[in-house]
């Protein structure tokens, strides 16, 4: 049995042979014509060339399927035929609209369709697009209510001097870290404005922590939310710790242009069943 390396040998074998043989071939035809135009020229005259056989055309065939048969085991003729039905057996697939037909037994096509849903169903997709491509809302009617909490921080650069003012609280705005504190609060309560798919939120708590950091003269800030509901609270914490952010960039800009905010991200979140009432 022939490995597809010996197959590629084989197909790359047969197109140099093939490509010799037609340019003996061609070279044999252009002598014939070479004779035919001198002959004709001269009638008298006797020419030969030694490129072209004394047995002719007739040679000159049976020549090169010799060849090809000692080469590849058949003639001239056989490698033709064969090539022909390997080109009507590589047909093109039949169109999009036919292929169920031509390529799968309906018992196929119903697996294949039981797979891909059950795949769609397990994988991670995007809840706020539906099947159709539309935004949505997501629906957390049916869910049951549970105490839900998020974590999440971000972090304020500054400059050096602009970190000494804030930390002398000589920034000419105000008091830096009370200012963007009540901001992250207020922001948290307005996410669902921001964010057009968030859903209204009842939050039981909202705090919002900044804390200087001399050595790499930062803001670091973190925000909790809690809720007790149907839907995560992250939403809220991201962006009262953006906010907060944001803030300080505001209170800074007169003093700097170099202010970096990094870093936000979701720390952690949970949900637990809330106690029950009496």
């Amino acid at each position: 049995s022939s490995g597809p390396h010996q197959q590629f040998c084989r197909r790359m074998l047969s197109t140099t042979a093939m490509a010799t043989l037609l340019r003996r071939a061609g070279a044999a035809a252009t002598g014939r014509l070479a004779l035919s135009r001198h002959a004709s020229s001269s009638p008298s005259s006797s020419f030969s060339s030694p490129s072209v056989p004394a047995g002719g055309t007739d040679f000159d065939v049976g020549d090169i399927n010799k060849e090809l048969e000692d080469l590849f085991g058949q003639t001239f003729e056989d490698a033709a035929a064969a090539a022909g039905g390997a080109a009507a057996g590589a047909q093109d697939p039949p169109p999009q609209s036919n292929r169920s037909a031509w390529d799968r037994s309906p018992a196929a096509t119903a697996a294949a369709t039981t797979t891909a849903a059950a795949a769609a169903a397990t994988s991670p997709h995007l809840t706020h697009v539906d099947a159709a491509g539309d935004y949505n809302m997501v629906d957390v009617s049916a869910k049951g209510d549970t105490h839900r909490v998020a974590k999440a921080s971000a972090t304020v650069r500054l400059e050096k001097h602009a970190y000494d003012l804030v930390a002398a609280d000589k920034v000419k705005k105000g008091n830096v870290l009370s200012v963007a504190q009540i901001a992250g609060i207020q922001a948290a309560k307005k996410t669902s404005d921001l964010i057009p798919l968030c859903h209204p939120l009842f939050l039981s708590q909202v705090s919002v922590n900044l804390r200087l950091d001399a050595a790499t003269t930062s803001v670091h800030i973190t925000a909790t939310a809690k809720t007790t509901g149907k839907t995560g609270v992250e939403m809220e914490a991201l962006t009262a710790c953006s906010v907060a952010a944001l803030t300080v960039y505001d209170m800074c800009k007169a003093a700097s242009q170099k202010t970096l905010i990094s870093d936000v991200k979701l720390l952690s979140k949970s949900k637990s069943s809330p106690a029950p009432t009496t």
